[in-house]
């Protein structure tokens, strides 16, 4: 039995309650009011409390995801997603051989997409459900967190559809694609270092960054890979540049046909390459099968956290 096997068990037996700390999910029959999930961009706590597996390399992870038989083939045949997050990237990726790279890059980093998606379609849905009451029945603290909502996904009118709008997932295979070209399958220095997988730049308010050489420019730096994916799709649904994909992905959600190789057309002003870009990463697509992880569900209760070398960063304020 691994490490992180029996560290699971521990878990289980030891703490059941640690399962409150994972993103919020809805319970059907509680009041709506005493539950009101964050968006993911605003979650102090993105991981499970409870002990973490120390690694120091690319090489331990994957003998670590190989114990618990956690492939890839698996994840496509099955739907099924194990809770295993890596919360930072391994500091020599590009020393493994390319195909085993490209395998251990995709499930270090599929579970903490899901987690991400899973989120918003959680606070999502207690949006749905707050519509269908009438407004004169919503308490002050539902007013407050639709509000907090609207703000937050700087949507300036009052209409929930608009919000509704802004507040949805992005498809894995679309994620997985994005993160493998702008950070080089996970090899970058801004993706080491700062965990920036998704190429984003330092914002105006501030925050953790590292500098590209000669410090003309401040790249975004995350304490850890959830953080790094939840800020990604908070800029892709709520930046005016990408109001064309939020509109296309409402049209494919209701085609039934929202997925990474139909939604990455939108892309053309996420890089100065333009259709080069969009054309890449369709290929990434189609070449890893990434779209075939859409339909993949996180499973299960038991979680495990895996950590590497604390990142560098400096703080801007």
């Amino acid at each position: 039995m691994s490490l992180a096997k029996i560290i699971a068990s521990i878990i289980l037996v030891v703490s059941p309650a640690v399962t409150a700390s994972t993103p919020q999910t809805l319970a059907s029959n509680a009041p709506l009011a005493k539950q009101l999930p964050q968006p993911p961009i605003q979650l102090i706590k993105a991981y499970p409390s409870g002990a973490v597996v120390e690694l120091n390399n690319a090489q331990a992870l994957m003998a670590e995801f190989n114990q618990e038989n956690y492939q890839l083939e698996s994840v496509i045949n099955t739907r099924q997603l194990p809770r295993y997050f890596v919360e930072n990237l391994p500091p020599n990726l590009n020393d493994l051989p390319v195909q085993q790279k490209i395998s251990l890059f995709i499930r270090l980093l599929l579970p903490t997409i899901k987690a991400v998606n899973q989120q918003i379609l959680t606070v999502r849905s207690q949006v749905i459900e707050l519509e269908k009451k009438p407004k004169s029945q919503w308490s002050a603290a539902e007013q407050n967190w639709l509000q907090g909502l609207f703000d937050s996904y700087v949507v300036k009118s009052a209409r929930i559809d608009d919000l509704l709008l802004q507040l949805d997932i992005v498809p894995s295979g679309m994620v997985l694609a994005q993160a493998i070209d702008e950070s080089g399958w996970g090899s970058s220095y801004f993706a080491v270092a700062g965990n920036n997988l998704y190429g984003e730049h330092l914002s105006a308010s501030g925050g953790e960054y590292l500098t590209t050489p000669g410090g003309h420019v401040k790249v975004a730096a995350f304490s850890n890979l959830y953080q790094s994916t939840a800020s990604y799709m908070h800029n892709l649904n709520t930046t005016l540049a990408y109001q064309e994909l939020r509109l296309l992905r409402k049209q494919l959600r209701g085609q039934n046909k929202l997925n990474g190789d139909e939604l990455v057309q939108a892309l053309t002003h996420y890089s100065t390459r333009g259709e080069a870009y969009v054309d890449n990463l369709r290929a990434l697509i189609k070449r890893h099968r990434l779209d075939d992880f859409n339909e993949a569900k996180l499973t299960g209760t038991a979680s495990i956290r895996y950590r590497f070398s604390t990142p560098v960063k400096q703080s801007a304020q």
